[in-house]
């Protein structure tokens, strides 16, 4: 009976003559990336960020430059990948500049070419009200933009809506977070597929349904 040796030897002269006769079956063989952006490539929603308090109604804006801030209207640099990279975990990219959204050391909002997991992958949470937190990679606090009203201090909008492009261009959004406050998350219908609504479609990074 063969060795183990043997049978190694035997294996091995199998798997070379096989790709010797068939040499360009080598190109089906996957092999493993490591660029952590490529597993969930389809995983991509285009959307705007729109956050808001009583004072401000603002989308979040990339400029080319690597600011970032807060634009009262739905502008070309404030078109947004958001990429899930993990369960939970997005990464954020202007489709105008390609810059990858990411925070420093001091939670400080910078547009970056490179992305670097340690500065731009953000944990995401689907809030009570419908909006969605991104928490820093750093500190865990919610990413925010940061409001001035009336001579008072810096207030931060760290909660964000996602929405497409249209529906902030066709001014639904008043519609869409009265529809949302209007979901019964305790009903055998949370999201009210049984009756009909004159929203079309309500988007959410962890709530996406189309009516």
């Amino acid at each position: 009976m063969p060795t183990w040796s043997a049978w190694s030897i035997m294996l091995f002269a199998c798997f070379f003559i096989f790709f010797t006769l068939f040499p360009m079956l080598h190109w089906c063989i996957y092999i493993p990336e490591q660029n952590v952006l490529l597993p969930f490539g389809t995983q991509v929603r285009e959307r705007l960020l729109y956050t808001d308090n009583i004072f401000h109604e603002l989308f979040l804006e990339m400029n080319p430059d690597g600011s970032v801030r807060g634009s009262p209207e739905p502008r070309q640099n404030c078109v947004l990948e958001l990429r899930s990279v993990k369960a939970g975990e997005t990464v954020i990219k202007s489709v105008a500049t390609s810059l990858f959204l990411c925070v420093d050391d001091e939670d400080n909002l910078k547009g970056q070419l490179h992305y670097s997991k340690e500065d731009c992958t953000f944990q995401e949470l689907l809030l009570e009200d419908g909006y969605s937190s991104f928490l820093s990679p750093h500190t865990k606090r919610p990413l925010a933009l940061l409001s001035k009203h009336s001579g008072q201090k810096h207030k931060p909008l760290s909660r964000f809506l996602p929405i497409m492009k249209k529906v902030a261009e066709d001014s639904q959004i008043q519609e869409v977070k009265q529809y949302i406050q209007d979901l019964n998350l305790d009903s055998d219908d949370p999201l009210g597929m049984g009756h009909r609504s004159h929203i079309q479609t309500l988007f959410s990074p962890s709530l996406h349904t189309k009516k």
